[in-house]
């Protein structure tokens, strides 16, 4: 998945809670990291394959919990080494 793609679905994903009337704060988290991840240099999905979720925390705007939502999106889980559920 392309970071043009993941940004799209982090957006719609705040579009849904805004919605919903989820917490500001948690809607703006979104779309801010959105936003982080069209201004990165390089895919996603090759940021955590090389380096893991945690990769993700260290970009502003990306904190633990969206890392791995974003993680989740761009890569399988067995290209991050862990686990695959059978």
């Amino acid at each position: 998945m392309t970071n043009q793609d993941i940004a799209r679905k982090l957006r719609e994903q705040a579009a849904a809670l805004a919605r919903g009337g989820n917490n500001l704060y948690r809607i703006r988290a979104f779309r801010q990291a959105a936003m982080a991840v069209l201004g990165l240099p390089e895919e996603v999905s090759a940021l955590v394959t090389g380096s893991g979720p945690r990769a993700l925390e260290r970009v502003p705007g990306i904190g633990k919990s969206l890392a791995e939502t974003i993680a989740d999106l761009a890569t399988p889980a067995q290209n991050r080494g862990e686990p695959v559920a059978a």
